[in-house]
């Protein structure tokens, strides 16, 4: 008997020892449930996308069909969540946090951009590495590239506003908010805010095709977000990496089509210069997460917000 409530005790001061305690509300919240309802949102909205064009008789360009599925996934996915908070009772005020008064921008823009320089580099060689292993594999994604249709050629206004749509407001708000404001909350709640930060953004580098540099940009996300409270600074940062990626894909290239072997030619020619991108942008990165990286024993920012 003795060693029975000895057993209980030990269970639940391990409990209380975790960053979070049992009236966090992110406790209730379930990670595997938003991957299940955002796998049950893209199939609903296939299916009504389909169905409406099947009656309606209208087809859209398949790269059009892509910003627009995304803004309704993502838009839906986002809205089941914020119906979870007035039954759940969290404050989405406290999620979002208040912006820091004495908010410093320019080493913020600074940080975005070594971001972005190190996202390219980390493309540019994983991608390198990865013709060496799986050569077919990529030379079928190469030769995918090369013989779909450009939808500049096919609808280049609208295919731009949605794509600027997307990339510049959706992607930075809806990601921001589920990843940073959601997904790493939960887990830090379960397993502290170290393991929360690595895992969630692993996550994230996984739901982008270049992993390496994604996971790596959720990493100083997640920071900016538990060092700040407000999800208005990643959102910020996030917008600003996704607009300097719409110039660049808006600025005139010299040829409109490569063939697959002229790509694959490339591709094997800027791997070093991916290398010396990630060498000037990387030592900046780490030594931010290093000076910003937080206690073990660090509470989520909507317990801080809360408590304020």
């Amino acid at each position: 008997m003795q060693i029975s409530v000895a057993l209980i005790l030990l269970i639940l001061t391990k409990h209380d020892m975790t960053p979070q305690n049992s009236n966090n509300p992110f406790l209730q919240l379930k990670v595997r449930s938003l991957l299940l309802r955002f796998v049950l949102v893209t199939i609903v909205v296939g299916i009504g996308i389909g169905l409406i064009q099947g009656f309606s008789g209208l087809k859209i360009n398949d790269k059009l069909m892509t910003p627009i599925i995304y803004i309704l996934v993502f838009g839906l996915l986002c809205l089941w969540v914020l119906a979870d908070f007035n039954r759940l009772g969290i404050n989405r005020n406290y999620v979002i946090g208040r912006l820091p008064n004495n908010q410093r921008w320019l080493p913020l823009i600074g940080l975005v951009m070594m971001m972005l320089v190190f996202s390219i580099s980390a493309y540019l060689v994983s991608f390198y590495l990865l013709s060496l292993v799986a050569p077919s594999f990529v030379e079928r994604l190469l030769h995918g590239v090369a013989s779909s249709p450009t939808t500049r050629n096919t609808a280049p206004l609208l295919y731009n506003l949605l794509n600027a749509i997307v990339l510049v407001i959706a992607a930075p708000l809806a990601e921001e908010f589920l990843f940073r404001g959601i997904i790493l909350q939960r887990w830090a709640s379960k397993w502290g805010i170290r393991s929360a930060l690595v895992v969630s953004s692993l996550l994230f580098g996984f739901g982008h095709a270049n992993v390496v540099g994604l996971s790596v940009v959720g990493l100083i996300l997640g920071v900016l977000y538990i060092k700040t409270r407000t999800l208005i600074v990643p959102i910020a940062c996030h917008a600003l990496n996704n607009s300097v990626v719409v110039v660049l894909t808006l600025l005139p290239s010299g040829s409109k089509t490569l063939s697959t072997t002229k790509m694959l030619e490339r591709l094997h020619s800027d791997w070093l210069f991916g290398l010396i991108l990630m060498a000037l942008s990387l030592p900046v990165l780490v030594r931010f997460l290093s000076q910003n990286w937080p206690h073990k024993d660090a509470a989520i920012p909507y317990s801080i917000n809360a408590n304020q």
